[in-house]
């Protein structure tokens, strides 16, 4: 019996790496799409799915999973032997490495940046309407040092150290071998939206095998194809809500 899967999705998520993931491994899955609100928060409806509100989320005939590793695990056990041509169906050690790293290492330190600034902005310009204008700089001044000072230097030696490990490695992926595997679907998201996404402006300092590797993956069909869906799936989720 065939899993029934569908990928509940939030737009500008972690969902990037799932459609990619689906795609790879050559399964047939159904798209339930979310937009976020002008807060930038995710709708409630979200929470209908899963506790956390947050996505990606899968459903497997009924079973609600969530956590990006999670789920990509879940679906490498669920492709075709096919799918073994292309993808590292069983992950390797480096897989595992990457896959933490990923999330423990690269995203929560990405994620606290935008976090702190984006907050950081909208109280100094008037969220907090009763705040002084001394506090206000406070707030600025405060950020500032932590994205910058903090979390900045943090953030480099993680895409260095990305890099030392692509450049010992020529040809290869996050796996360690000539096919992507759980590692590269689990680090795209992060070196995506340095490069294409929200933090595509921030000013790091992307090496050579880091930029190889994102060219080599970007024009892999089955990405081309995810990114493809992806987007379709978010313009009419849009047009949708706009009857």
């Amino acid at each position: 019996m065939s899993t029934k899967i569908t990928l509940h999705h939030l737009n500008q998520s972690r969902s990037d790496r799932i459609f990619w993931a689906l795609e790879e491994l050559e399964l047939p899955y159904d798209v339930q799409t979310y937009i976020r609100l002008s807060s930038r928060s995710a709708p409630p409806s979200l929470k209908t799915i899963s506790p956390f509100g947050k996505a990606p989320v899968v459903d497997l005939n009924g079973e609600i999973i969530t956590e990006s590793a999670y789920i990509i695990h879940r679906l490498l056990r669920l492709a075709p032997e096919s799918a073994g041509k292309n993808v590292e169906l069983t992950p390797t050690d480096d897989d595992l490495f990457w896959a933490h790293f990923s999330e423990g290492s690269q995203m929560n330190l990405l994620q606290a940046g935008l976090i702190v600034s984006g907050t950081a902005a909208a109280w100094s310009g008037g969220l907090a309407a009763r705040m002084s204008e001394e506090g206000k700089a406070g707030i600025k001044q405060y950020a500032g040092w932590l994205t910058e000072g903090y979390l900045r230097p943090q953030n480099q030696t993680n895409l260095d150290q990305i890099e030392a490990f692509l450049a010992a490695r020529p040809g290869k992926f996050f796996s360690g071998t000539e096919k992507p595997g759980l590692g590269d679907f689990m680090m795209f998201f992060g070196i995506n939206s340095l490069l294409r996404g929200a933090r595509k402006d921030a000013g790091y300092n992307i090496g050579p095998a880091t930029l190889k590797w994102f060219e080599t993956v970007s024009a892999r069909p089955a990405l081309k194809k995810a990114m493809d869906r992806m987007i379709k799936e978010e313009s009419a989720a849009k047009a949708k809500a706009k009857l």
